[in-house]
C-alpha cells in the first residue's frame, strides 16, 4: 500500500469515527431535548379533606399549578385506593365525590366540580404497557376521592386532560418502583404522573397544638428531602431501615410515603432526574406538607 493510500485510509477512518462522534452527539442531545420536554412527576401531600378550606394551602398548590404546562394526561397513585391487585379506576368522564362523614361533608363547598375528560384510551396505554403478564383490572371505582380531585382542582384547574387512577398495591416497595419505571413512556406523550400522600403521616398527632412540629416529623421530612435533592433512589427504597423516626413518621403500611416510590420510578427511568423541587413545604401540626417536583 502506497503512503497516499495509507494516508486516505486514514483520513477516511478519522472522518468516520467523526461523523460517529457527531451522530452519537445528536442522539444524545435529542434524548435530552426529549427528557426536558417531557411533563413532570408530581408528589403531592394532600392533607387532610379540608383543602377548600384551608387557604394557605389552597394558594400554595394554586401557585404551583401555574407553573405547569397543560398536560394530555394525568396518572394518579393514591393510598386511599389500595388493592391487592393492579386495578384502574373509572375511565368514563371523571367526577369528584365527597365520600366522607356527613358532618364533614357540610363544611364544604358543594358546587366545586371536577368533571375530566374520559380516560378510557389512557387506560389503554397503561395495560399495553404492563403487558400480559400484569394486565391491570378494570375496577368499579366510581369516581375521585379527596386525594385526587382536590390537589387536582388547584393544579390542574378546570379539568384540562382526563385522569386515571392507578390502584396503590399492598406488594414490596421495589415492584411499586418497577411499575413507575414501566409506565414512564407515558411522560413522552405529554402525561404527568402525580402521587398523592403525604411525606408524614401520624394521624394520632394530627390534632395536637404544637409551636413546633416534632423532631419525629422534622427529622424524617429532612431525610426525605435531602435523599431526593441527592437522588440516593436506594436509600428512599429501603427507608423502612434508613430514614431516621420511620416508624413514627409512618406507623401504618406507609402508603402514604410509598406511593412516592411509584413516582420515583417513572421520574428516574428516562434520561434521570435533571431537577429537585419542592413547591410546597412546611408543616401542619405534626404532619408535612412538602410536596415534591421531579424533572
Amino acid at each position: 500500500m502506497s503512503p497516499q493510500s495509507s494516508g486516505d485510509g486514514m483520513g477516511r477512518r478519522a472522518l468516520l469515527g467523526g461523523m460517529a462522534s457527531a451522530l452519537t452527539l445528536l442522539a444524545t442531545s435529542a434524548s435530552a431535548e426529549e427528557a426536558s420536554s417531557a411533563p413532570p412527576v408530581l408528589f403531592v401531600s394532600h392533607g387532610a379533606p379540608n383543602l377548600p378550606l384551608d387557604e394557605p394551602r389552597r394558594s400554595a398548590l394554586s401557585a404551583w399549578g401555574k407553573t405547569l404546562s397543560r398536560p394530555s394526561g394525568i396518572v394518579v397513585m393514591t393510598p386511599h385506593f389500595g388493592t391487592r391487585q393492579l386495578e384502574l379506576g373509572a375511565t368514563g368522564r371523571g367526577f369528584n365525590m365527597y365520600n366522607m362523614p356527613g358532618w364533614f361533608k357540610k363544611r364544604l363547598p358543594q358546587d366545586l366540580d371536577y368533571a375530566t375528560p374520559p380516560s378510557e384510551s389512557l387506560a389503554q396505554r397503561v395495560e399495553a404497557l404492563c403487558g400480559a403478564s400484569e394486565r391491570p383490572i378494570r375496577a368499579a371505582r366510581r369516581g375521585f376521592d379527596h386525594t385526587t380531585w382536590m390537589p387536582l382542582y388547584y393544579l390542574y384547574p378546570g379539568a384540562p386532560a382526563p385522569v386515571l387512577e392507578v390502584s396503590f398495591q399492598y406488594r414490596p416497595d421495589r415492584e411499586l418502583f418497577a411499575l413507575g419505571r414501566a409506565l414512564a413512556p407515558l411522560r413522552r406523550e405529554g402525561v404527568v404522573f402525580v402521587a398523592s400522600g403525604g411525606m408524614t403521616h401520624n394521624l394520632a398527632h394530627l390534632t395536637e397544638e404544637v409551636a413546633t412540629p416534632p423532631s419525629w416529623s422534622r427529622e424524617f421530612d429532612a431525610w426525605a428531602s435531602e435523599a431526593l435533592e441527592q437522588r440516593n433512589v436506594d436509600a428512599l427504597l429501603d427507608w423502612r431501615a434508613k430514614a431516621p423516626a420511620a416508624e413514627l413518621a409512618h406507623p401504618d403500611d406507609g402508603g402514604h410515603f410509598r406511593v412516592l416510590l411509584f413516582a420515583l420510578g417513572a421520574a428516574t427511568a428516562e434520561g434521570g432526574i435533571r431537577k429537585v423541587l419542592f413547591p410546597v413545604s412546611g408543616f401542619d401540626s405534626a404532619l408535612s406538607r412538602r410536596s415534591v417536583e421531579l424533572r
